[in-house]
């Protein structure tokens, strides 16, 4: 009998180690939904708006390679300045599209029009078709 308490002494302690750990991973889980794991990072319809103005373009020498690595402005995606901070919404906003002489090709996406904070856009130099989306004229900031 004491052989038997001794065992059910064990796998009730082992037990009782499981349960904890659970709760501190259900803990640790629920802190990084609350203070938000990651840091700061662009806003997501830019996000989406850039993936539509890369499947608009073509890109023969892969310049634009990285432009589905990582986050558009803490990633360094080529041809893109992003403010330093983050705007009054908590994201970071691209600034500037700077892609003249890259040997593109394609057309340029109604999508740029909701790159809100786009100041300069420049795909000089290429070989892009087309014409100036309307969209564009949604951009109050662009200096012209």
């Amino acid at each position: 009998i004491i052989d038997d308490f001794e065992e059910m002494a064990i796998i009730g302690g082992t037990h009782r180690n499981s349960v904890k750990l659970l709760a501190i991973v259900v803990l640790g889980f629920c802190c990084s939904l609350v203070f938000g794991g990651h840091g700061p990072r662009t806003d997501p319809s830019e996000v989406n708006a850039l993936g539509s103005i890369r499947g608009s373009l073509i890109d023969p020498y892969r310049n634009l390679a990285n432009w589905d690595k990582g986050d558009p402005c803490t990633s360094n995606w080529t041809g893109l300045i992003c403010y330093n901070t983050t705007l009054q919404d908590g994201y970071f906003h691209v600034r500037q599209i700077l892609l003249l002489n890259r040997n593109l090709s394609g057309i340029l996406s109604p999508a740029l029009g909701n790159l809100s904070y786009l100041e300069i856009m420049d795909f000089m130099w290429n070989d892009i078709n087309g014409t100036i989306p309307k969209e564009i004229g949604n951009i109050t900031t662009l200096q012209l």
